[in-house]
């Protein structure tokens, strides 16, 4: 794959006046002209929210309408049903009105679709049973313009219907009693690419105001924020001015059911930004709809009752560990696919008729991004004859244009240029792989060269919290508005831990020798350590307890001609003679490293490698886990001097280590059960989690507890049990014995070895 990284508007000078609007701060102006925004008074409004002025609720056509019809039915004690949808935003649109509407009447429900028996959308039977039901008036959310023929069948039984939606227009729209869609506002109206949530929002609004309750609309905020988010709309006009709003609301919630799950999501990770909300709540309420059903977001976000809600955060979190768990093993089946007959492929189509309807989407992206070319996932549906999929592209192949070259052979298919849904008979399948395969080649889709486009190049000496703070004052970011991207050329990485999931965790170094955390998120198997590359990345923030440091996410690694910058330039002194405090207080500015128990070790203030920072000095209280971790440690603190004192060694017999874990799970599931991070378990036994596992292996063998291990390999949930040993107990003794052995040696190792060959050792 050949990379080619420009910088954009490299030579451009940002006018004053854009400048003046960003407080002056050139960055931030460059960030906006980078992403069109070249209007001073827009920039100001975009930085300034107050500035800003917002959508009034009746320019959206039929709002009065709909507003009547419903202030109707709740003045007539009608029955009304909301409508919604099983993502995201179809889930958050649904409890909005459903909180909305609950202040005027308790006679409100609402219908969820199944994903897989009903399908996106309105269903006639569902209607035929609302009607049963006595419901009178429908109110839809983030569906309902394209269904004609339903909504026809709601208005011949009798039916009032509102729809709110923000799909594309079709040619014919439905004969709702009401239409309220963003996209029937002008063309380029600030509102026009609202969410779902957000238009069930305006329609709140504007039925609150009717009440004089208008105020009572900033507790739907949370639930606008998580849609806006969720659903990838353009972070630009009235959805910027909502997200800017509803961001705080959302991390600071009132909702008992965001709290509990932002409980199970916080025990492992932190809720900081838009990114976190993407990639740690959206994935866990699309997971119910997926593997469940959508009713179970719904309830949790509507629910007041704690204990009730807890339990419903765990069944969603759970629901999410076995969606993960399902698409991982999708994923690698695919994999072998496409390493076996469809790497030379221009588009790969892949096809088994297991695969979990609701996973393949995600799938699909995966394979996508691993080898940069549409693909399309097949699986069948229950009634054996309907193949159903999802496509999946990259940025400079428009997989609608391609599908509609080979319609002739789908029963449908809709999406657009980076993703798509189809479906088609089965005996057409090979016909239709034979038909997009030819036209991938026709059009020569595939293409070995990436194109990738940054917004400055930068020295690490540029890069602070200060720094931080700029970029995220330029925020919100998303589509529409992506996240800076900056290049650092000539970089050495000094070290690179690469886990068990190929994850990249590195050490690297500019040519001024300032060195930073980075990791590479899937990056191969292959270590990039020694080498000199040039690096793409955003920079973000690492937290660990409450501890957060500056750290890249690199996006590209670009090898170079160059030389290796020494790691370490520094001495190594020995103090393995000292007691510990006396080792720590040798010299001043030192950073004392420490992994293990915690109350084995005297000195406060000590640091794991996730805490660590330049420093002149650093002394290894305890021996790191691996030579990997000792290397991360001195290459990231540079310090020039390293003690080793190695006073507070780890207890590596099969007994004191079994004792050690044992006690640490005891206190920590008093009430039975107790969620772990496998990467905390791991600092506070001095062992490598693999090491962990093995040891939960035992206790479980010996019938002490029980546990799954999270398919992410990152959390633990753990039970205390008191039952029979089971018959592998032997194997897991053994396993667990030889693992603490080599442990053992490795200390012993570096407990005696020379102080005058640590250097050699840190190479």
């Amino acid at each position: 794959m050949n990379v080619r990284i420009s910088i954009k508007n490299n030579g451009v000078k940002i006018p004053q006046e854009l400048k003046n609007a960003a407080d002056g701060d050139e960055l931030i102006g460059l960030l906006f002209y980078n992403r069109g925004y070249k209007d001073p008074i827009t920039v100001k409004q975009m930085l300034h929210e107050e500035l800003y002025v917002p959508t009034d609720i009746w320019e959206f056509p039929q709002m009065r309408d709909a507003v009547h019809i419903i202030k109707q039915a709740i003045g007539n004690k009608e029955k009304i049903a909301i409508y919604g949808d099983y993502d995201v935003d179809g889930v958050t649109s649904t409890a909005l009105l459903m909180q909305c509407l609950g202040f005027f009447t308790p006679s409100v429900m609402y219908h969820v679709p199944d994903r897989f028996t009903e399908g996106y959308g309105m269903n006639a039977g569902v209607i035929e049973g609302l009607k049963e039901k006595g419901v009178s008036l429908i109110i839809t959310c983030d569906c309902g313009v394209s269904n004609v023929n339903e909504v026809t069948l709601a208005k011949d039984l009798g039916m009032n219907v509102v729809v709110t939606d923000h799909h594309s227009i079709p040619e014919v729209l439905p004969p709702a009693d009401a239409i309220l869609n963003p996209k029937l506002l002008k063309e380029g109206h600030k509102a026009r690419n609202l969410s779902g949530c957000a238009m069930a929002y305006f329609l709140c609004r504007a039925l609150l105001q009717s009440y004089g309750m208008e105020e009572k609309a900033q507790l739907f905020m949370d639930l606008v924020a998580l849609s806006l988010i969720a659903d990838v709309v353009s972070l630009n006009g009235e959805n910027r001015y909502l997200l800017k709003n509803g961001l705080p609301m959302l991390f600071n919630t009132s909702r008992t059911g965001l709290k509990s799950l932002f409980n199970i999501i916080q025990q492992n990770s932190s809720i900081q930004s838009e990114e976190d909300v993407a990639f740690q709540i959206a994935p866990r309420i699309n997971a119910a709809g997926r593997m469940d059903s959508a009713r179970l977001p719904v309830d949790l976000l509507l629910i007041r009752e704690a204990k009730a809600a807890d339990e419903l955060a765990r069944r969603i979190n759970s629901l999410n560990e076995e969606r993960k768990r399902v698409q991982e093993q999708i994923i690698k089946e695919a994999v072998e696919l496409v390493e076996n007959y469809k790497k030379l492929k221009s588009i790969m189509v892949l096809y088994n008729e297991y695969w979990h309807h609701g996973i393949i989407g995600i799938a699909a992206g995966k394979v996508c991004e691993t080898y940069r070319k549409p693909t399309i996932m097949l699986s069948l549906k229950e009634d054996g004859e309907t193949i159903v999929g999802s496509g999946r592209s990259t940025d400079d192949v428009n997989i609608y244009e391609i599908l509609k070259e080979t319609s002739g052979k789908l029963l449908k298919f809709g999406g657009h240029s980076k993703a798509a849904g189809l479906s088609l008979k089965k005996e057409d399948i090979e016909a239709f792989t034979d038909e997009i395969e030819a036209a991938a080649e026709r059009f020569n889709f595939a293409d070995n060269n990436i194109e990738i486009k940054v917004d400055r190049e930068l020295s690490f000496d540029d890069i602070d919290e200060i720094f931080y703070e700029r970029l995220k004052k330029a925020g919100p970011y998303g589509e529409g508005f992506e996240a800076p991207l900056f290049i650092t050329r000539n970089v050495s990485i000094l070290n690179d831990r690469v886990t068990a999931k190929n994850h990249h965790i590195m050490v690297v170094s500019d040519i001024d020798d300032i060195r930073l955390t980075a990791v590479k998120w899937f990056g191969g198997s292959d270590s990039f350590k020694g080498k000199v590359c040039d690096i793409v990345y955003k920079v973000g923030l690492n937290s660990y307890k409450n501890n957060t440091s500056l750290q890249l996410t690199i996006e590209h690694i670009v090898e170079t001609d160059g030389r290796i910058r020494k790691a370490f330039e520094g001495m190594i002194e020995d103090a393995r003679d000292l007691e510990p405090r006396e080792a720590a207080e040798i010299y001043e500015n030192s950073i004392v490293f420490y992994e293990g128990a915690v109350d084995k070790c005297p000195i406060e203030g000590s640091r794991n490698r996730m805490q660590l920072k330049k420093a002149d000095n650093l002394v290894f209280l305890s021996i790191p886990v691996n030579s990997n971790v000792f290397r991360e440690a001195v290459y990231l603190v540079n310090p020039k001097r390293v003690i080793l004192n190695f006073s507070i060694l780890s207890d590596y017999s099969l007994k004191g280590f079994v004792l050690e874990l044992f006690g640490i799970l005891k206190r920590s599931t008093a009430a039975g059960e107790g969620l772990f991070e496998l990467y905390d378990l791991a600092l506070l036994l001095g062992v490598e989690e693999e090491i962990v596992i093995a040891a939960l292996k035992y206790l479980r063998a010996a019938g002490k507890i029980d546990f799954i291990h999270e398919v992410d390999e990152s959390t633990v949930t753990v039970w205390r049990k008191n039952f029979v040993p089971s018959p592998d107990i032997t194997v897991c003794e053994k396993r667990l014995t030889n693992a603490l052995l080599e442990k053992n040696a490795y200390q012993s190792f570096i407990k005696n070895l020379e102080c005058n060959m640590f250097k050699e050792y840190l190479k």
